[in-house]
């Protein structure tokens, strides 16, 4: 106790010590990465036009300076002069005087634009992009930062915003099936992406198979997302890690939003809870689709035969962000944030009491599936040039489907010989999480950052149970499904190093443990990458990064259905691995357009897959014994030029890919390829703010079709009965590609004084692609003559055909702000 009373009152002395001072060295270095560090001492913000800082270097040596002598050391002998209001702080260039003949004021030459001194002061614009400093400045390859804006301007099925859809758009980047939110990055698998919630992560994040993401547009402040190099602090997964930031909420007034549109609404609330100290920031959505179908179903109950039982339909889901953040000082804060998100699907068809049957039946269905996430933490400035956050977490993933058949005769409304049989099976994922991150400026050439975090988790891959009734006896059996407890270990190191105005190096190290059953299994990930200026606008990169995977989703679908089951490795399976190296070039044309090509190679271990004909295996096996071990390859070229700013802005980008997989116990042990082997995809993206009242957003992908498997050849049975069936011809898997796929989408936003209206076209010219293949039997033909033993025939004459979903989709929604 004496001690934590001794590191409070040291931590106090520091606070009155260092509360609004500033200390950094810099020797011409770039005036962008000076301003970095003030703005993560002062907590301010810069704001300025590009061309401002062009080509500025910084020389400053200041040491517990105030923010207003630091900003004047920095610009002195320069011709930038700034402005402090509020968070912000103002840069323009300093107009030079233009002096007039003096005249008296009576003078009828003097007219009222007449003066002494003449400067006008023009607007400020804002001018900052964080995804050209990521491209051209720092060493990660493949990263970029999601603003709200560029969320909200992407063109989605039913206008609701999506941030997954709008990384679909990324060259390397699939999306899985037409209209849903997957994300399959460089050749990987759905659930070898991370998605967290303020560095916390998320299990499930999508609603209505991936129709839809679980993150709420309204509550998100920005997203970082890397694909191809990786900062030491992420680990855990082989393809992408994605981290949404939520809003802080405003700390001057009450603000807020409220959509309306044709599937789902949403509200946002923030303001402060007590002034420059505490604020708060609620975001909740909710669809109705229910209400959409609830007439459809009634009317078609309504004209059904008397006979004919009505049926039951019903789904929705629900998000609510909440966080609050209280601010001790410029230096401390601490906050705490929820996550709450769900999907409920009923349907059924049962026997209603009014129609005059003899019979009684019910036969219904529900799933119910969902995330809860809650944290607390504390960010501190130790000093200057040390920050530190410190947090606890928990996350929870659960889901629930159950069937129940219930029949009886009717005597007199009487239920006679009544049966039931209910069935219900569960799955969830749990962690609780304790993490420390921590960032170290030994000066402005050095940066280190480190941290460790312990979690706790709590598997239930799936637990089953069923209750029978018959002749008045009920019988409960319960599933032997079993969970399984698992501690992981982490703890990472980075250095970032600028070695002169051109090269910069990164040297990180990952280390994890994962215990579980007894046995501890271990990861070393170690990286490196670095960023060289050829020229002030050029730069290339390079990077090696391997990342360690300990826990995979078991899916029997390409779409997120709430079956999907989290597992970890157990036994002797090896976690999974994956080394990537990459390359990069970049070039800053003008300063308006960024161009870059970036190539990669990414060789994986340890993966995991179903084995062929798993189905056919006893049911009562364990759920480890059904899956195969192999590995994988991926490789392939992304390009893409981007304009951020001006009145039309968007990106164009262009990605080559090949991926394949190998088993032992799957295609015979041949190679094939990854479902998403999308080998070619263009996209293009396009915002013009045409005024004030009027921004049209217009976005086209293209890709080479997804691979599925097919049979080739089959034959007619012996002619054992009567039925000729088909026999087909066992062959390798993904041995088809769907045809090339394409589609245009457009919004149209109209502001209005209190809002705006958005309104989408998903597919505007109605290509119908094609999302997969059946085989049918419509093409069967009957054949009259009988054969020697006379028996008719029936001829199966097997036709495939092609599935396509979605058409041209309008939307129309409205966003009230307050």
């Amino acid at each position: 106790m004496f001690r934590l009373i001794c590191l409070i009152l040291v931590l106090c002395v520091a606070e009155s010590v260092y509360a609004g001072k500033i200390t950094l060295k810099s020797v011409d270095r770039p005036a962008e990465e000076v301003f970095a560090e003030v703005m993560r001492q002062s907590g301010k913000n810069f704001i300025y036009s590009s061309d401002i800082l062009r080509g500025l270097k910084v020389r400053v040596d200041v040491k517990n300076k105030s923010l207003g002598k630091t900003l004047r050391e920095l610009f002195k002998g320069t011709d930038i002069e700034y402005k402090i209001k509020g968070d912000n702080i103002l840069l323009m260039r300093r107009k030079k005087e233009k002096f007039v003949p003096k005249r008296s004021i009576s003078d009828p030459r003097l007219r009222d634009t007449d003066s002494i001194k003449v400067g006008i002061l023009r607007d400020v614009i804002v001018d900052g992009s964080r995804n050209k400093t990521l491209a051209m400045n720092s060493t990660d390859i493949g990263a970029l930062n999601v603003s709200k804006d560029m969320i909200a301007r992407t063109p989605v099925i039913f206008g609701e915003s999506d941030v997954i859809k709008t990384l679909q758009f990324e060259p390397g980047v699939s999306g899985g099936v037409e209209g849903t939110a997957g994300l399959y990055v460089h050749g990987g698998n759905m659930d070898e992406n991370l998605y967290m919630l303020d560095n916390i992560p998320l299990y499930q994040v999508n609603h209505l198979g991936g129709l839809f993401s679980a993150f709420n547009t309204e509550a998100i402040k920005n997203v970082d997302f890397y694909k191809s190099t990786f900062p030491a602090k992420f680990d855990g997964r082989l393809s992408s890690f994605m981290d949404v930031y939520t809003r802080d909420g405003s700390n001057k007034k009450l603000n807020g939003s409220i959509r309306l549109g044709l599937t789902s609404g949403a509200a946002h609330f923030e303001g402060p809870l007590y002034k420059d100290k505490t604020t708060f920031s609620l975001s909740a959505r909710r669809s109705w689709y229910e209400l959409l179908t609830l007439p459809a179903v009634a009317i078609a109950n309504s004209i059904n035969d008397k006979e004919d039982d009505d049926f039951s339909f019903g789904y929705a889901f629900t998000d609510v962000n909440a966080k609050i953040t209280h601010k001790f000082s410029n230096r401390s804060r601490v906050y705490a944030l929820f996550y709450y998100g769900e999907d409920y699907l009923n349907n059924g068809t049962h026997t209603p009491e009014d129609k005059k049957n003899d019979y009684y039946d019910k036969d219904e269905s529900r799933l119910r599936w969902g995330n809860i996430v809650a944290s607390a933490g504390w960010i501190y400035d130790f000093t200057p040039s040390l920050w530190g956050k410190v947090c606890g977490a928990f996350t929870r993933y659960y889901s629930t489907m159950s069937t129940l058949t219930e029949s009886a005769t009717l005597n007199d409304g009487e239920k006679l010989n009544f049966t039931s049989n209910k069935v219900s099976s569960h799955n969830s994922i749990s962690d609780w999480i304790i993490k420390a991150d921590f960032e170290w400026r030994s000066s402005m050439i050095n940066k280190l950052n480190f941290g460790a975090s312990m979690t706790f988790h709590n598997f239930l891959p799936s637990r089953d149970s069923r209750e029978l009734v018959a002749d008045g006896v009920t019988t409960v059996l319960e599933g032997n499904g079993m969970d399984y407890k698992a501690r992981e270990f982490n703890i990472y190191a980075e250095d970032n190093l600028s070695l002169g105005d051109r090269l910069k190096l990164n040297f990180g190290l990952h280390y994890s443990l994962f215990n579980i059953t007894g046995k501890t299994k271990f990861g070393l990930s170690p990286r490196i990458a670095f960023n060289y200026h050829l020229k002030d606008n050029v730069a290339i990169k390079g990077g090696y990064s391997r990342t360690v995977q300990y826990i995979h989703q078991l899916s029997q679908s390409s779409i997120s259905l709430p079956t999907d089951q989290w597992v970890p490795v157990i036994d002797s399976q090896s976690p999974q691995v994956a080394d990537k190296i990459a390359v990069g070039a970049y070039w800053n044309a003008g300063n308006m357009f960024v161009v870059s090509v970036e190539g990669y190679y990414k060789w994986m271990k340890h993966l995991v897959d179903y084995k062929d004909e798993y189905y056919l295996l006893p049911p009562d096996m364990q759920w480890n014994a059904i899956l195969a071990e192999g590995k994988g390859t991926s490789k392939g070229v992304d390009f893409k030029i981007s304009k951020e700013f001006g009145k039309v802005s968007g990106q164009i980008s262009y990605s080559l890919l090949w991926a394949d997989r190998q088993f032992a116990e799957r295609n015979g042990g041949r190679k094939y390829p990854a479902r998403f082997d999308n080998r070619h995809k263009i996209n293009v993206l396009v915002n013009w703010k045409i005024n004030d009242k009027w921004e049209l957003g217009a976005s086209w992908t293209g890709m080479s079709g997804n691979m599925i498997t097919l049979p080739t050849q089959c034959w007619v049975d012996p002619g054992l009965a009567p039925w000729h069936y088909n026999m087909l011809l066992k062959t390798d898997i993904n041995n088809f590609r769907l045809p090339f796929y394409h589609r245009l989408d457009l919004s149209f936003t109209r502001h209005t004084r209190h809002g705006y209206w958005t309104f989408g076209l998903y597919n505007a010219y109605c290509n119908m692609n094609t999302i997969a293949v059946r085989m049918d039997y419509s093409n069967s033909q009957f054949i009259s003559a009988p054969d020697e033993n006379g028996y008719y025939s029936y001829k199966m004459i097997p036709v495939f055909q092609k599935i396509k979903l979605l058409p041209t989709i309008p939307s129309v929604s409205y966003t009230w702000l307050f």
